[in-house]
């Protein structure tokens, strides 16, 4: 997926973030915390891979602080990293953190001092890539562990496909980052800044939208920065539409996670 809005000039990614999280802070957790893979959400899966002998945790793009409080034990510090104030002072009234407004890319944090380095969506946002990965290696101790997990393309079904597509094609776009869904040459990059991968899966979440407002959370959480109000509003009436003729309608997340050990 690109950067650029289809025009010749580059999108403003920081400024579209800035304002899309100060407009609609605990979006992403709205969504993410409802959606289910057997008996588990995306931040449950995350927390699974994070072993229960971690003391230092830091999450970044923390967020509304969903993983800190799925990280959350007794003699544990899980400090959340995040850029956005609206984000962070959600996270507050929800937990009780330490909570931390920072780039990603420079952390303040002592070098060697952290057991695990934890991220939803973070890598698919934060750039560049290889920044932010030789950062966390620098934070994490010998023997530190990233546990992150990201948008996927795959896996999807036809029936997954038929309704994202009907929906991408009234949006005339689909959802995008600032940096690529399926990370090309991933490993070679973990690798480079001396981490190496353990683990990479892959999961199918589902959201269930049962009303108007669940159509109107699950569109309003994606990026979408140069679509029309009125091609969104056209995704939730058919959507809507749907509804009419069924119970539900199911939205597939496909999500990956990744693992790599210093």
């Amino acid at each position: 997926m690109s950067g650029r809005d289809g025009g010749d000039e580059p999108l403003d990614w920081k400024a579209f973030l800035a304002d899309f999280h100060r407009a609609r802070a605990g979006v992403a957790e709205a969504v993410l915390s409802r959606a289910t893979a057997g008996d588990h959400s995306p931040y449950r899966w995350l927390g699974r891979a994070v072993s229960a002998d971690a003391e230092t945790i830091v999450d970044l793009a923390a967020g509304s602080g969903p993983m800190s409080r799925e990280l959350a034990r007794p003699g544990r510090t899980v400090v959340g990293v995040d850029v956005s104030e609206a984000e962070l002072a959600l996270a507050a009234e929800r937990g009780p953190g330490p909570w931390v407004r920072a780039d990603a890319l420079r952390l303040p944090v002592r070098d060697g001092s952290v057991d695990v380095v934890t991220s939803s969506m973070g890598l698919v946002v934060v750039r560049p890539l290889d920044d932010l990965l030789a950062e966390v290696t620098r934070v994490l101790r010998p023997g530190g562990v990233l546990a992150a997990i990201a948008p996927a393309v795959r896996p999807l079904g036809p029936a997954d496909l038929l309704t994202l597509g009907q929906i991408s094609r009234r949006l005339r776009a689909k959802p995008r980052f600032p940096g690529p869904v399926e990370l090309a040459g991933f490993h070679k990059a973990l690798e480079a800044v001396g981490l190496t991968r353990v683990e990479d899966k892959r999961e199918r979440y589902r959201f269930t939208i049962r009303t108007r407002e669940d159509a109107e959370l699950v569109m309003s959480a994606l990026y979408l920065p140069t679509t029309r109000r009125s091609r969104v509003e056209a995704a939730v009436e058919y959507l809507e539409d749907r509804l009419e003729r069924a119970e539900s309608v199911e939205i597939a997340i496909p999500m990956r996670r990744v693992v790599a050990i210093k």
